[in-house]
């Protein structure tokens, strides 16, 4: 019987310790933050891209970003935009040495870009309303801190605990 509880016990002493790796075991994650606030945090690894997709500011048409987080310590790399129009503040390849612009079906792609950014503050209004979409996850930044605040998305890393009741 004592043979039994023992097993009992050691198994359950696994489990917990199982489920204590898991929740505090530290991860990458692509996240937003306002006022020290975490907005949202999503696991990445490293070679994954996400973008933010907005609408500029002076033509309002859309506009895609496509970043890439390439490793620890490495920060983002800003690698493309894509855009419906040429035209006043659309990034041209005069603006990114080594650059190409392609013109597509839906538009131009601008490729190359290979801007380093490490974390960047992004400015929220309700246009260009800034949407940041990674894998099936998408938040809308100006709902999350509201109009004319400053919002900084980066990579920390961060255990899965850290994210309770966020």
């Amino acid at each position: 019987m004592r043979t039994c509880w023992r097993q009992i016990a050691t198994l359950g002493l696994v489990l917990l310790l199982v489920l204590a790796f898991t929740i505090f075991r530290g991860g990458y994650y692509i996240s937003a933050e306002h006022d020290g606030r975490l907005l949202f945090a999503w696991a990445i690894s490293e070679g994954e891209r996400f973008q933010i997709e907005f609408v500029h500011s002076l033509n309002l048409s859309p506009i895609v970003d496509v970043f890439e987080w390439i490793g620890p310590g490495e920060g983002l790399i800003l690698r493309e935009s894509k855009f419906l129009t040429l035209g006043a503040g659309t990034p041209t390849p005069a603006d990114f040495l080594g650059s190409e612009l392609l013109h597509e079906s839906d538009g131009f792609r601008l490729v190359g870009i290979d801007v380093p950014m490490g974390d960047f503050a992004i400015l929220t209004h309700y246009i260009p309303n800034h949407r940041v979409v990674f894998g099936g996850n998408e938040a809308f930044l100006v709902e999350l801190a509201g109009s004319g605040e400053s919002v900084t998305i980066g990579v920390r890393r961060m255990s899965r605990f850290s994210q309770i009741g966020r």
